[in-house]
């Protein structure tokens, strides 16, 4: 049985399905039921053979804002000493959280792409991260402002794109970055004009979910898996990669493309 969403909007055109994250009024605040809907999508996009491309956006005024604070003080105030532990792991670890979803949008087996309106802060950056391209409006601004609320944060994410020295001047400042200022580190793929968002993120992903579907989902595999792995791992990853996509029809029709001289014609499979 299929769950009804409450805090999500999913529209398909043309082989992409865009996610909109839907709490405008909560800028989009990622809470428990949030995340799960997102799991949800997600797991319904890596599916459907007919979704090639995701496209992951917030409503309104942001992207997304970071974790529901109101959601993680009533985690702090159920916590005693004979259920921290307990309530702790729930609120790293429990269904739903960002973690979970990183992990997600990581292990889809198609190319995701983030439409960054707003801000993207704390966990919202996160998520951004964790897709394979970000496609940024002007105006956003990008943060981990966790230090200036008084948490503590991690920075996993932060290192495959900017090394350490980058990362910790964003997370133990908590300062904003603007979208040009992430373009030039390597945090957003490509800064828009605002009022062009949508355009130009439909044409992105239009043209990736041409392309061989199947390839793009090994590729990651090999990318993403073999970034943490010895060498030795990362080349055999990379090897399984080439292998498994030269056994799909559309490594085929590549080849007839190229010995014909012509563009081919991807089916995704």
């Amino acid at each position: 049985m299929r769950m009804t969403y409450e805090h999500l909007l999913l529209a398909s055109a043309d082989g992409v399905t865009t996610i909109t994250l839907n709490r405008p009024e909560r800028l989009n605040a990622l809470n428990r039921r949030l995340g799960l809907e997102l799991l949800d999508a997600l797991a319904r996009c890596a599916a459907d053979a007919e979704v090639r491309c995701v496209v992951l956006t917030g409503a309104g005024r942001a992207f997304c804002a970071g974790d529901d604070l109101k959601e993680g003080t009533a985690f702090a105030e159920q916590a005693t000493d004979a259920t921290r532990t307990e309530i702790e792991r729930r609120y790293v670890e429990g269904e739903g959280r960002w973690p979970q979803i990183v992990l997600a949008i990581r292990a889809l087996p198609k190319p995701v792409v983030a439409a960054l309106n707003g801000y993207a802060y704390g966990a919202g950056l996160n998520l951004a991260l964790a897709c394979d391209f970000r496609i940024a409006a002007a105006s956003v601004t990008l943060a981990a402002p966790f230090v200036k609320r008084g948490m503590a944060t991690g920075t996993n994410l932060l290192h495959e794109y900017v090394g350490i020295g980058v990362a910790a001047r964003l997370v133990l400042t908590g300062e904003p970055l603007t979208a040009q200022e992430a373009e030039r580190w390597g945090l957003v793929t490509r800064v828009v004009p605002d009022g062009h968002l949508g355009e130009a993120t439909r044409a992105f992903a239009t043209e990736l979910a041409r392309a061989a579907t199947a390839a793009l989902g090994f590729t990651k595999r090999a990318l993403y898996e073999g970034w943490h792995q010895p060498p030795a791992r990362a080349y055999a990853l990379q090897g399984y990669a080439v292998f498994q996509s030269g056994r799909t029809e559309d490594r085929a029709e590549g080849q007839r493309a190229f010995l014909e001289k012509r563009l081919p014609r991807f089916r995704g499979r």
